[in-house]
């Protein structure tokens, strides 16, 4: 009789220790599980926001493109304001200072 209770206990050792392999290799299994949806969950995270990024990069870019040409525009339109409003006076400087040269040096014979 010892030897089927021996043989009993033997084989009830055997199927616990199966069964607590099981637990541990379904532990495990789930771990990597649960990192590997943890890493993808990362990744995507990562890749939304720099499409985020871009997409914010490329919206300020656009904005600094129409100031930039917003202010090229404008600073024209200053420069011909300020020639045409200062075309007579240089004119008139010109005609006085050719006339002093004249004056002062007479004309060129060439």
């Amino acid at each position: 009789m010892s030897t089927n209770l021996t043989d009993e206990i033997r084989s009830v050792e055997a199927a616990a220790a199966q069964k607590v392999a099981d637990a541990k290799a379904e532990a495990q299994d789930l771990v990597i599980r649960t990192r590997n949806s943890a890493a993808l969950r990362v990744k995507e995270a990562k890749q939304a926001h720099f499409r985020e990024y871009r997409s914010r990069l490329a919206q300020v870019e656009a904005e600094a493109a129409e100031n930039a040409a917003r202010t090229v525009e404008q600073g024209k339109t200053e420069a011909r304001q300020f020639v045409e409003s200062h075309e007579d006076a240089v004119k008139k400087t010109a005609q006085w200072l050719a006339e002093e040269v004249v004056s002062q040096y007479g004309r060129c014979s060439r």
